[in-house]
């Protein structure tokens, strides 16, 4: 037997799996104890009853013979009685016998059980017991009627025979059914073991296989290639999010450092420092904004899903919020319509809807035309409470839209525009907690986000 032989055998005899068969086994055998005791014990009450029934019948018949006639009936009933059956015996008060194949008197009146040998004449005896009824007659004498408890204990011995090979054939299978049961949750358990093996390896892509039994293994495989492709797009996601922070704090720490280093060469006089460093606080204004976007994305995505939901108005909500961003569109000379139907109540945390809404604003605002406006729209629909912020701008290719939902992605590769790429990300980590499905289409022209929110219970 070789060691990995070994092994796989004390995997098999430490697991749940066999000991949960052991125990099986072990509570089938009491079980199948306990069923033994109470049919032997229902059986030899059983048998032993009717044999009484069928002794006292005898007895009383015989004590009805008229005492001038009962020795012949005796010695005419010992004749006829089959071997094995029937015995009797007629003693003196002082026990003598007087007839019958008892050869001695009873120890007692009533029920006993004896042995046979010692208490029948060789010519009637045969191995067992006798159960005897003993009675006093009229005349003083004493009636003896006793039968053979050969079949009786036969019967007894068959049952109990069967019972313990029946018991012993149950514990094997038991135990079998343990082991082959354990192998089998062994495996798939190797299954699960060497997958998260190969991940701590650093393979990501390992997936468990799913067979078609669709059994709790499968449920938890499923559980578990789900968890994993999870943490493939967040590993993925940190690796993307490391090169696009790097590539977007790159650009202001290296205009940060141009700018510091020309003021220290080139500037003389004090408003020159002062432009300067008007211009250096903005770039770094800008690196501080991009770490408390980052910041807030965490925030909202390791929030507990119900821990601030609310009731929340969206309809008054969409109200405040258009009536705050309307200067501002005014002062760039463009519109903010709005229809917002009322009465539109949502389960959510009114601040991050709140954000999520001003951020799609913002968004339409600053990567459209001048003088193009922005459309908001909040209507029921079947099931469900529809929003949809429209703009009439270029656009964005339908190719692109799922991707500009990540972090830093931003259709100007060469980053070269003023932004972070981080506003619609936030937009699905607010969408994400609330469980909101937020879809980008064409609105003919421009962009149109539509978001569903579903009606409270």
């Amino acid at each position: 037997m070789n060691i990995r032989t070994k092994e796989q055998i004390s995997r098999l005899l430490h697991s749940a799996a066999f000991r949960l068969g052991v125990l099986q086994a072990a509570s089938f055998a009491f079980a199948a104890l306990v069923l033994f005791a109470i049919t032997w014990v229902s059986v030899s009450g059983y048998v032993t009853a009717q044999l009484r029934q069928e002794i006292s019948d005898e007895s009383s018949e015989m004590a009805a013979v008229p005492g001038s006639i009962r020795v012949a009936s005796i010695n005419k009933a010992v004749a006829h009685a089959q071997k094995g059956t029937f015995f009797y015996g007629l003693f003196s008060p002082r026990g003598d016998r007087i007839a019958g194949s008892l050869t001695k008197m009873p120890p007692s009146l009533g029920w006993t059980r004896l042995h046979e040998l010692r208490h029948i004449d060789s010519k009637h005896s045969v191995p067992g017991h006798l159960l005897i009824n003993s009675s006093r007659l009229e005349d003083g004498n004493i009636l003896a009627v006793a039968h053979g408890t050969l079949q009786a204990d036969q019967l007894n011995e068959l049952l109990l025979q069967s019972f313990i090979w029946a018991g012993l054939a149950a514990v094997v299978l038991a135990l079998a059914g343990g082991v082959l049961t354990a192998r089998s949750y062994l495996s798939k358990v190797e299954t699960i073991t060497q997958a998260a093996s190969n991940i701590v390896k650093g393979d990501l892509g390992t997936r468990i296989v799913i067979t078609d039994r669709d059994d709790e293994f499968d449920r938890l495989a499923r559980s578990l290639n789900r968890m994993l492709a999870r943490l493939q797009s967040l590993m993925e996601g940190m690796r993307q999010v490391s090169n696009d922070i790097a590539h977007d704090l790159r650009t202001p720490l290296t205009h940060l450092r141009h700018k510091l280093e020309a003021t220290t060469l080139q500037v003389t006089s004090v408003e020159g420092y002062r432009e300067s460093c008007t211009t250096a606080l903005a770039d770094v204004d800008h690196v501080l904004a991009t770490f408390a976007a980052l910041l807030r994305i965490a925030q909202i995505e390791n929030q507990k899903q119900q821990e601030n939901f609310t009731d929340v108005d969206l309809s008054g909500l969409l109200g405040v919020l258009v009536g705050d961003f309307a200067p501002v569109f005014e002062d760039q000379g463009r519109s903010l319509h709005a229809r917002v139907h009322p009465g539109a109540i949502v389960r959510g945390d009114a601040m991050l809807l709140t954000q999520m809404f001003a951020n799609l604003v913002e968004n339409a605002l600053h990567h459209t035309p001048p003088h193009t406006p922005v459309f908001l729209s909040l209507l029921p629909m079947p099931g469900c409470v529809r929003a949809i912020v429209r703009d009439t701008g270029p656009g964005i290719p339908k190719h692109e839209r799922e991707r500009v939902l990540q972090r830093f992605v931003r259709l100007d590769s060469s980053r070269s525009t003023p932004g972070s790429g981080l506003g619609l990300a936030l937009v699905t980590a607010v969408a994400q907690l609330h469980e909101i499905t937020v879809s980008l289409g064409d609105g003919e022209p421009g962009l149109a986000v539509q978001i569903d929110f579903q009606r409270p219970a």
